[in-house]
Order: structure tokens, then sequence, then C-alpha cells
């Protein structure tokens, strides 16, 4: 019987990892171009980044992230940064398809820098200072912040003046985090503009869950009664929590309404609209949270895209041997892509 995991390939084994100068002599170009190419330095002309770009990624080139920080370091006159591994830090117990979007967006970015990605949950441990320490003791000097879903605020106790950190979502962590997140307002405007062109809306409606719009600085609600036209605070509906009366106000908005077509911030909801005896069935519904294998239109978040972003944050930390809270903090916005099918 078969081993069931066999021995790798010795030959596999023993290759040698491709390095700059390999890159540069396949796309016939000098070593300072190749370099100047995959920092994405304005310098060098599109198409012949995007040649160096496409022999590397060929190649199966990484670049070294000691290498990296070490030229960082003399360009600057500093020490050298230590650590070639990031954590990514999850502030909840986040789980399910969401967290493997995020985890995966963030893993593939970190490796294709040059470093390796460990999750922790800060739930696993007594004390996020003990979870801090186990950190810094392994030689993990970056770390990415994970999305909090829960609550618009999460006060962690964590040692901030010891990594280079950024945060993923629009969340508050109690401390001036550098933050990659989902531009909630530019998404609802998008999804206005893009309903507005079909011809069979005429009276669309939002109905979005309250503690949500909260956590996104109530970006959804503003772009809505900025750009939804007359009558827009009338056709927006805040989802408070779900008691009776509750129900029956948001049964009697629907039937007042008329709506023939319907946005919503997720299933979630949706559901919350079903459970107060409203089958949106004549409506066409729209999401702002559209998930992978989801067949309702709406805007595709990007969180494994704005995983990438906020660990490019923190290797940009890493390189000028930053540590601590950065001043003045930076935020990177994505408003998402539009899908329909």
């Amino acid at each position: 019987m078969s081993a069931p995991f066999p021995d790798p390939d010795p030959a596999a084994a023993a290759a040698p990892r491709p390095t700059l100068h390999d890159v540069a002599r396949a796309a016939g170009v000098a070593v300072a171009t190749a370099s100047y190419a995959l920092r994405g330095a304005s310098k060098i002309p599109e198409a012949t980044a995007a040649r160096v770009r496409a022999v590397a990624e060929r190649l199966g080139y990484r670049p070294n992230p000691r290498f990296a920080e070490l030229m960082a370091a003399v360009r600057r006159g500093g020490p050298l940064a230590s650590g070639d591994r990031l954590a990514l830090v999850w502030p909840e117990g986040a789980r399910g398809g969401f967290a493997r979007l995020v985890a995966e967006g963030a893993r593939a970015r970190a490796e294709a820098r040059g470093y390796a990605l460990e999750e922790f949950r800060v739930a696993a441990y007594r004390r996020p200072g003990r979870l801090a320490d186990i950190l810094a003791a392994r030689g993990i000097a970056g770390v990415v912040f994970g999305p909090v879903t829960e609550r618009d605020r999460l006060v962690l106790d964590w040692p901030w003046d010891r990594f280079a950190m950024a945060m993923i979502g629009s969340a508050d962590l109690g401390a001036p985090l550098s933050r990659a997140a989902h531009h909630h307002y530019e998404a609802m405007r998008l999804a206005i503009e893009t309903i507005a062109r079909r011809p069979s809306v005429r009276r669309p409606v939002a109905l979005l869950d309250a503690a949500t719009n909260e956590r996104a600085h109530r970006g959804w609600q503003a772009a809505w009664l900025a750009y939804a036209g007359a009558g827009a605070a009338e056709r927006l509906r805040l989802l408070a929590p779900d008691a009776a009366s509750g129900r029956r106000a948001l049964a009697a908005w629907w039937r007042a309404a008329r709506p023939d077509a319907l946005v919503v911030d997720g299933a979630n909801t949706l559901a919350a609209l079903r459970e107060a005896g409203v089958e949106p069935s004549a409506a066409a519904v729209f999401t702002l949270s559209r998930q992978p294998g989801d067949s309702t239109p709406g805007v595709a978040q990007g969180y494994d895209v704005i995983a990438a972003h906020a660990v490019d944050l923190v290797i940009a930390q890493l390189q000028r041997n930053e540590r601590g809270l950065p001043r003045p903090p930076r935020s990177l916005l994505f408003p998402g892509e539009w899908r329909e099918s």
C-alpha cells in the first residue's frame, strides 16, 4: 500500500529559488529595471512592468523579505527590521466563508511579498497581552487585525508600541490604526446608479440592518439619502431589534412603499423581511454584500483584496522599520465590484 503522503521529489526539493537576476534575464531587461518594475515604480513603462510581472509569476519568483528590509534600512540609514512572518489576529472568533476569504487574501499577498502568515484568535488566550508576548517570542513583528463584525467598537488591550500593524475593516479597536476597509458610501452609490439604469425600476427601497449601518459609519445611509432621489428618506428602513411591533411596522412600510426593487445589506436583512410576513417576490432584489456563490446581483465587497492591502500596509511599516501607531494613520477604501451572476 502506498504511503498517504509520499516523499517529495528530491530533484524538485533541490531546485534553486528563482532570483531577481533570473527574472531580469528572462524578461530581457536590466536587474535594476526588473526591481523597479516589481516595486511598481512609475519610472518604468507599464508595458515593460507588465512583462516583468508576468515573467516573475511564471518563474515563481518571490522577493526575500529580509533583503527588502535590508535595502530599505540602507536607503534610510537606519537599523534592520526583523522577522519574515506576519500574524493575522482575529479580535473576534470569526468563522465560515467570510473568514476564509479574508485569510486567503491576506495569505496570498503575504506569500507573494515573501512572508509567511500565521492566524491567531484573541479568544484562545487569557488576555490579548499574552498573545502579543507569544508573537514577539516567535519573532513576529507585523500584525494584521481581522475584521470586527459583531460590534462598532472593541477596545483591545494591546501593546500598540511593539508591532507594525494595520486593520481590516471599519470598526474601532480603540487605537488609531492604519486600515484597509470597504467603502460603504461608494458601494451604495454604485448600487443606486446601476439599478437606476434598469427600465423596470421606478420605486426602489433600501432595507439595512441598523447595527451594521452604524458600524459602517452610516455610509450606506448617507449615500442613499444623497443619491436615491426624491422621497429617499421614506424609502429607507433601518432594521432595529426584531420586536413584534417592529415587524408590524416593517410590513406596513413595505405596503405603503409598493416597491419594485429592494436593496438589502445581506441575507439576514432579507430574512427579517420575510419574518415580518412580507415576501418580496414582486420586487427585484439586490445586495450590498454579495458572497461567493450567491446568485443575487449586487456589490461583491472583495474582502480578499481588502485584506491583501492591509498586509501591504504592515509590510511597508516593517520596511521603514516603524513600530507603534502611525501618525497619521492611513486609510485605504475599496467600493467593491458590481456583479450580476
